[in-house]
């Protein structure tokens, strides 16, 4: 029995995106060169949840201009990775009134979890974009955010920040 052409082809395409999606194994993954460089002393270890900042984790500080804001990062990879990069001094700008975003030049490592229950005070990793969101104010969420940390500080000092700002973030 002939084949349709058409069926091939959907069968092809479907083998290819399922080939696509599927998780490589770790010796077949390679950095970039700017991930190696900036991510060189990332640990490798995973968790399967993050951690609750207030019981550990990594303290930073933000300096943006004369406010200091104290965080804490969690024990996800993606915490790991941009702890890794401190000291870091990043273009900011304010979005909606509700967050703070940075772009990064390279992708960190995003393996979850994943989560839509954004609270005032988040730092999250958005991967479709390579960014970091600080949430200051109430909001919805996608499902593709990892949280990354959370604000210790007050959070009012936002309000009063510029609406785009170099922030310094390093180990506190």
């Amino acid at each position: 029995m002939k084949k349709p052409l058409s069926i091939i082809a959907l069968t092809a395409t479907a083998a290819i995106a399922l080939a696509a999606c599927s998780t490589p194994s770790a010796e077949n993954i390679t950095a970039s060169p700017a991930t190696t460089r900036d991510l060189s002393s990332a640990t490798t270890t995973e968790s399967s949840a993050p951690a609750d900042a207030s019981t550990g984790g990594t303290p930073i500080t933000i300096t943006a201009g004369d406010v200091v804001m104290t965080a804490t990062l969690n024990d996800t990879q993606v915490a790991q990775d941009f702890a890794a990069m401190l000291p870091v001094t990043l273009p900011w700008f304010r979005n909606a009134g509700i967050e703070y975003i940075t772009e990064l030049n390279a992708p960190m490592t995003e393996s979850g979890p994943f989560y839509t229950d954004v609270q005032p005070g988040d730092i999250v990793y958005y991967n479709p974009l390579d960014s970091i969101t600080i949430i200051y104010e109430e909001t919805s969420s996608v499902p593709t955010l990892t949280k990354m940390g959370e604000i210790t500080s007050d959070l009012s000092v936002f309000e009063n920040l510029p609406g785009d700002v170099d922030m310094r973030v390093e180990r506190g």
